[in-house]
């Protein structure tokens, strides 16, 4: 009986621990598997009141892939209205990088921010190129001018819910962020034609320390698909933009200085 008891019985029942400790291992190693895959099911796309002024300016310090200064940018905020009294804003964006000045200005209505109409203007010393966009429901009619001043037309059909790719580092700051939110939206770039399918998402929170000041600020992503940029938006009235890593060129832009209005 007892060479039965040391042979058979204590090993059996070292087999029966070990078996079970190694079943919770694999349930824990599942359970943390499904916990970091599983995120949010986004949520229909509603736009608060625009939480910036008139006037509102971003100046932002440009730093390349390689943490090289790059160059400068600036967001500036103007409130109007269009041909039919409707309020809107003029989003104007102004990169002065390497050389070359980018001027994008998009004219979006105040309700929901879709575009009206939007012109890019890009110049260096080897000349200067345009495109003028006009948002018209489903379509977008585009006259490009290139640096050899040769015109031509196109229109490409959108979801009449687009809004244009250069404005949504601003207008994602007039979205109900909070923790575990997401949304999808349609974003179309004018210039190579692209549209774009993005899914917005609040992936955490971080403190973030500016030259203006220091920003507990929500970290949202823009998941194109094919690129993910990176948004931090601040928690707090008005919500400035503080920090913002471009997901297609991989520039990083800080906030260098921010006025709320003018």
């Amino acid at each position: 009986m007892n060479w039965i008891s040391l042979f058979s019985s204590q090993p059996i029942r070292n087999t029966q621990t070990t078996d079970r400790h190694f079943t919770l291992l694999i349930l824990f190693l599942f359970a943390s598997f499904i916990a970091g895959c599983s995120q949010a099911t986004p949520v229909g796309l509603v736009f608060n009141l625009a939480p910036w002024q008139d006037g509102e300016e971003h100046v932002f310090r440009i730093t390349d892939v390689e943490g090289r200064f790059a160059g400068t940018m600036r967001y500036t905020m103007t409130a109007g209205v269009n041909d039919q009294g409707q309020p809107l804003w003029s989003i104007t964006r102004t990169t002065l990088a390497q050389g070359d000045q980018e001027d994008l200005t998009v004219k979006v209505l105040a309700m929901g921010f879709r575009p009206q109409s939007s012109f890019l203007e890009r110049s260096n010393a080897a000349g200067r190129e345009t495109v003028d966009a006009q948002y018209n429901g489903p379509a977008v009619d585009m006259v490009l001018t290139t640096r050899a001043d040769v015109t031509t037309t196109q229109r490409f059909e959108v979801p009449s819910d687009v809004r244009e790719s250069g404005t949504l580092p601003m207008i994602a700051r007039a979205l109900p962020l909070a923790r575990n939110y997401a949304t999808r939206l349609n974003a179309f770039l004018p210039i190579v034609g692209l549209l774009d399918r993005v899914t917005v998402r609040v992936v955490g929170d971080e403190i973030i320390k500016t030259t203006v000041g220091d920003f507990d600020a929500w970290v949202v992503t823009l998941d194109t698909g094919n690129s993910i940029s990176r948004l931090w938006i601040a928690k707090d009235a008005p919500h400035p933009l503080v920090k913002y890593v471009d997901g297609r060129n991989r520039a990083t832009y800080e906030l260098e200085s921010y006025v709320v209005s003018q």
